[in-house]
C-alpha cells in the first residue's frame, strides 16, 4: 500500500471517539478536499511561499498619541485614614515609651514629634521619664488622646491635669483651645475656678494659680467663708488679698477676711500677720474705719493683731492717705511728692440688702465688726448658689437710694 493510499485510508476511517449514540458520523471530507489537503501536508505540491516583511506598530499607523493622557485612580482614602487612626488610637506599632510616674505609655513617637515642642529637642529614643511633678499620669493620658483622636472629649474635672501637662510640653494648639474655654464664664465659674486653684497647690504651678485666681471674682467671699480657705498655706492667703481682680464691696471686707484667717489659728498664725496685712491696701479705706482701728477692741486677738507695730504703720499711714486725699486737690503738685497716688481699686460690688454695703450716713447702715462679718458670711453660706446673683457692679459715682437721700439731707443740716 502507497503511501497516499495508507493516509487516505486513514482520513476515511475516523477515530471512534468521534462517533455518539447511534454512530452517526460528526464530519466527512469530500474527496476533493481530501487530497488538497494531503497534498499540502505532504509539501509535494508547487509551493510559493514567501518571507514575511517586518512591520512595526508605527508602520501601521499606531503612532503614540502627543497628547498626555493622564488617569485619576479612584481608591478608598476613607478606608486609609480609618485604618491609619485604628492604628494611633489602638497604639499599634508603638516606636517608644513615655514614663510618668509609676505609668508607662507606648506612643507613636512622629505623633508627639509633631505637637509638642518638648519633644522635638530630643533624637529619636525609645523611652522619655517625664516627672510627675511636672506632668501627671492622668494629665499625659488625655493629652495623647487628644493628638490621636480626633473624637477625644476631655473631662473638665480633669482640666488642671491637663493645662499642666499641655504647659510643660509645650502644646501651642491644645493651648490656645485651653485659653479659649477659660473666657467662657458657663465652663468655668468663679467658684470652680476657686477648686482648681485648690488642686495646683500640690504641683506648685504658679502661673495656673496665679489664672485661677483672677477668675474668681464675685465668688470671693464664698471661698473666704469655705473651710479650705481656713486651711490655706500663708502665701496663698496672701496672694488671694493681693488679687485685684476680687470682688468686694471695700476694703474693709478684704481686711475682715485676712483677719478671719488669722484669727482661726492665731497662736500658730500671729508670725504671719504682717505678711497677710501687707496684701491689704489701707490707703483705700475711708479715714473714719482706720481711725476706729486705733481704738480699744474686746476680741485679744484681734487687738493683739492690731497692737502689731508694723501693722500699726500700715494703719496710720492709710488714715494719712485717706484723709490728705480728702484736702488735696486733684491736679495738686504735691500729690507725687506725697506719694498721694491712689492704688488699683478692687473691683467692687454691693447688696443693697447687706448692711455694711449703706454709706455710713444711710440709717441701714452697721459698721463692719468681726460679728458683723462673720454673720454676713453666715448669710453667703446660706444663700449659697443665690449669692452671687445678688451682687451688682457699683458703677462710678453710684449710691443706693436711701443713701444719696441721708447724704442730701446731711448736707442740708450743714
Amino acid at each position: 500500500m502507497s503511501t497516499d493510499e495508507k493516509d487516505s485510508s486513514s482520513l476515511e476511517k475516523p477515530p471512534s471517539s468521534t462517533e455518539v449514540k447511534d454512530k452517526v458520523e460528526l464530519w466527512k471530507i469530500n474527496k476533493e478536499t481530501k487530497e488538497l489537503i494531503i497534498k499540502n501536508y505532504s509539501g509535494n505540491g508547487n509551493s510559493t511561499w514567501e518571507t514575511l516583511p517586518e512591520c512595526s506598530l508605527a508602520e501601521m499607523g499606531f503612532a503614540e498619541c502627543s497628547k498626555d493622557i493622564k488617569f485619576r485612580f479612584e481608591f478608598g482614602k476613607e478606608n486609609i485614614i480609618r485604618k491609619i487612626t485604628n492604628i494611633l488610637q489602638n497604639k499599634i506599632g508603638t516606636d517608644m515609651v513615655v514614663h510618668v510616674g509609676d505609668q508607662d505609655f507606648p506612643c507613636h513617637w512622629p505623633v508627639l514629634y509633631y505637637y509638642s515642642e518638648y519633644f522635638k529637642k530630643f533624637e529619636k529614643v525609645n523611652d522619655i521619664f517625664l516627672s510627675s511633678d511636672k506632668v501627671t499620669p492622668k494629665g499625659f493620658q488625655l493629652v495623647y488622646e487628644w493628638m490621636t483622636d480626633i473624637n477625644a472629649e476631655i473631662p473638665w474635672k480633669n482640666f488642671v491635669d491637663l493645662y499642666m501637662a499641655v504647659d510643660f510640653l509645650k502644646i501651642s494648639e491644645l493651648h490656645e483651645l485651653i485659653c479659649c474655654r477659660l473666657d467662657n464664664p458657663k465652663l468655668l465659674s468663679g467658684f470652680e475656678a476657686f477648686k482648681f486653684f485648690l488642686q495646683t497647690l500640690p504641683l506648685n504651678s504658679a502661673l495656673l494659680q496665679d489664672l485661677m485666681l483672677t477668675r474668681i471674682n464675685k465668688y470671693f467671699l464664698l471661698a473666704v467663708a469655705t473651710e479650705e480657705y481656713l486651711n490655706l498655706e500663708p502665701k496663698h492667703v496672701f496672694n488671694m488679698l493681693n488679687q485685684m481682680n476680687m470682688c468686694v464691696n471695700s476694703e474693709m471686707e478684704m481686711f475682715m477676711s485676712g483677719v478671719r484667717w488669722l484669727l482661726y489659728d492665731w497662736p500658730n498664725r500671729k508670725q504671719y500677720a504682717v505678711t497677710i496685712m501687707q496684701a491689704i491696701r489701707f490707703n483705700l479705706m475711708p479715714a473714719w474705719y482706720t481711725t476706729s482701728l486705733k481704738s480699744k477692741h474686746q476680741n485679744a486677738n484681734f487687738q493683739e493683731l492690731l497692737d502689731i507695730s508694723e501693722v500699726q504703720t500700715m494703719i496710720n499711714l492709710g488714715m494719712s492717705f485717706s484723709v490728705t486725699h480728702n484736702f488735696l486737690d486733684p491736679i495738686s503738685p504735691l500729690r507725687e511728692p506725697l506719694q498721694m497716688q491712689k492704688p488699683h481699686d478692687r473691683q467692687w460690688v454691693f447688696n443693697p440688702k447687706v448692711s455694711h454695703h449703706h454709706r455710713c450716713e444711710c440709717p441701714k447702715w452697721r459698721f463692719l465688726s468681726i460679728d458683723v462679718f462673720n454673720q454676713y458670711l453666715q448669710d453667703i453660706i446660706n444663700a449659697a448658689i443665690q449669692y452671687v446673683p445678688s451682687l451688682e457692679n457699683v458703677k462710678p459715682g453710684q449710691l443706693m437710694p436711701c443713701c444719696q437721700e441721708a447724704l442730701e439731707k446731711k448736707s442740708l443740716n450743714t
